[in-house]
């Protein structure tokens, strides 16, 4: 019989270990492949695992082929027995030419498995849904940590033209001091409420309830950079810091970290920072930096500017393709996009299943640039709450709550992560969650979108009349968010039996309502007639207000069939008696949420 050294003689000179070496790589390449692939392609979920499948079924037939058959000039041949003395001048050679076949083989073997491995996690189904989320934001009078205002830096460049590089050194600036955690750093929207004006600093503590204000001014002409910065106590107006840079952009970075370790030296916060965990993250490329910056303004104006943003980004990425931020804010412009129908590129959808259909295929590009951006930097929260975006979207729940609450932990004051994991929350039933996790949101950042999905998370939790007071402090002209408004509007007039209401709405952007039919509509309901009402704009909370719950859980399914993306009405209160239909229920198993109840206010 063969000792050990013999057999792995015979395998080396029948090539065994060089096969499993090859099949084990290609066979990893082929998964990592497979993968953006089945999204790009939109094939089944079950593509991926399939593909693993049969590469681990086919790697022990590589083996036995290799072990029987030999590749010759001549073709493929049955390997001939070893000539006398082969296999024992194998086993003489030195360690050095021995072993490295049997290395190859080793690295295969690890590489399939990692790659199955991943797969698997890749593939898992979603756990069940849970409700019990803690958000965990201390409560204000708690808070004993120094707390200050970042006021809007003023422009001062020579053409005034330079207020989104100014505004966006002031975020940078406070985002570098929110980094700070023995710090506690007021939310943009509050210190941006004093743009343009000239406060006493006494006042801007009373308001914004804080102990220290930061002002400055930024001077940008051409490659010159000039900041000021100065740190006054709110109680009396005292400057206790001052300091002006006059540098070049290349500068910037090192500009925010200074002013920070400053103000934080000033206020006797010891910084203990390494090498590991810089404040800021800067870019060689200046030109990108300041693409990324008018952006991130774009961004944040939502709606037309979207497809603006997305630009920015994109030369900033091309300009500096391995910056994390630059990629970040490219996903998130890509993933909010999908949203707002009314900008995309080739023009509005016809149908709401073209519209579904090309909200999806927007999905894969922000989910790519999100990774680009995590594998350049795991610690990116913007990436984070793109990517939880995604995953939300494809109704991944369990996934998408991971990247949300991975972002915020690693920024506890990010306003767009809030804002997105309340659209979760709303989603998957948390409605006491939603609403506190929106409340946040605008808190931060008073956006009007913040508002906007404020007053949804309040009108699928039953508070009709709190959801149109969010929509008017949001915009009481109802000229913003078109779908999001109208949806949320109508709603919550209908539920509170005010149908006259419908004649403000404006239509979705897919759709055009003729103002005749919204007028028979309304003298339908005011009647009591719904079988007079154009069937388009019959909705499922019309059908239970005139007691049509049959009628009005199959509504639900076939809307929710039409168009998956918009989940959550159906946690409404006045869907509660049909929460047993089988529509219903079939509603739930389809997106994901069997056996999840809503979690409502009490109040």
């Amino acid at each position: 019989m063969k000792s050990y050294q013999q057999l792995f003689a015979e395998m080396k000179r029948r090539k065994v270990f060089k096969v499993a070496g090859v099949y084990g790589v290609v066979s990893f390449g082929l998964i990592q492949v497979a993968d953006p692939l089945a999204g790009i392609l939109r094939l089944p979920e079950s593509f991926l695992p399939f593909v693993v499948g049969l590469l681990l079924l086919g790697f022990p037939l590589a083996l036995v082929l290799a072990w029987a058959f030999e590749v010759t000039p001549d073709g493929v041949r049955r390997t001939e027995m070893a000539a006398p003395g082969e296999i024992e001048r194998i086993v003489a050679q030195p360690f050095s030419k021995r072993w490295p076949a049997g290395l190859l083989a080793l690295v295969g073997v690890a590489a399939l498995v990692a790659g199955a491995w991943w797969a698997g996690r890749r593939s898992a189904p979603s756990p069940a849904v849970t409700t019990d989320v803690d958000l965990a934001i201390p409560a204000a009078d708690t808070d004993a940590r120094p707390s200050l205002a970042v006021l809007p830096f003023v422009d001062m460049s020579p053409e005034r033209d330079q207020e989104y590089f100014s505004d966006g050194m002031t975020e940078e600036i406070l985002n570098t001091l929110a980094g700070i955690r023995e710090i506690k750093v007021a939310a943009r929207t509050s210190a941006f409420a004093f743009k343009g004006q000239s406060p006493d600093m006494r006042t801007v503590g009373d308001s914004l309830n804080v102990q220290y204000v930061i002002e400055g001014s930024v001077r940008k002409a051409g490659n010159q950079l000039r900041i000021t910065a100065q740190l006054i106590d709110a109680s009396d107006g005292t400057h206790l810091w001052s300091e002006a840079y006059d540098r070049t952009l290349d500068d910037v970075f090192a500009i925010q970290t200074e002013i920070a370790q400053a103000i934080a030296s000033e206020l006797t916060v010891p910084l203990g920072l390494d090498e590991a965990s810089r404040l800021v993250h800067p870019t060689d490329d200046l030109e990108a930096y300041d693409l990324y910056l008018a952006g991130r303004a774009r961004l944040r104006e939502r709606g037309g500017s979207l497809p603006e943003a997305i630009r920015l980004f994109e030369a900033a990425v091309a300009r500096d393709s391995t910056w994390a931020p630059a990629w970040a804010g490219l996903a998130e412009a890509r993933e909010v996009i999908g949203w707002y129908p009314e900008v995309w590129e080739g023009g509005p959808p016809r149908t709401m299943s073209e519209g579904y259909r090309r909200f999806f295929d927007l999905q894969t590009p922000a989910a790519a640039a999100a990774r680009r951006a995590l594998a350049l930097d795991p610690d990116n929260a913007s990436a984070h709450v793109a990517l939880g975006s995604v995953y939300r979207n494809r109704r991944e729940w369990s996934e998408a709550r991971t990247e949300y609450e991975t972002a915020l932990e690693l920024d506890p004051e990010n306003a767009e992560a809030y804002l997105q994991y309340a659209q979760l929350l709303m989603s998957t039933g948390a409605l006491v969650d939603a609403i506190h996790a929106a409340e946040r949101s605008v808190v931060l950042d008073r956006l009007p979108i913040s508002l906007r999905v404020l007053a949804a998370a309040r009108l699928i939790a039953g508070q009709y009349e709190q959801a149109l007071e969010e929509l008017d402090r949001s915009d009481p002209h109802r000229t913003g968010h078109r779908n999001l408004e109208s949806w949320v509007d109508a709603s919550a007039n209908v539920a509170l039996g005010r149908y006259e209401a419908l004649r403000n709405l404006p239509s979705p952007a897919s759709v055009t309502y003729p103002p005749e039919e919204i007028e028979r509509s309304i003298r339908a309901l005011q009647a009591g007639d719904i079988d007079a009402i154009p069937l388009p704009l019959v909705s499922p909370v019309t059908l239970m207000k005139f007691g049509r719950a049959d009628e009005a859980a199959k509504k639900l399914l076939s809307d929710f069939r039409t168009n998956p993306t918009a989940l959550g009405i159906h946690w409404m209160p006045l869907f509660d008696s049909i929460r047993e239909h089988p529509a219903y229920l079939e509603l739930l198993k389809e997106a994901n949420l069997e056996g999840v109840a809503p979690d409502r206010p009490t109040t």
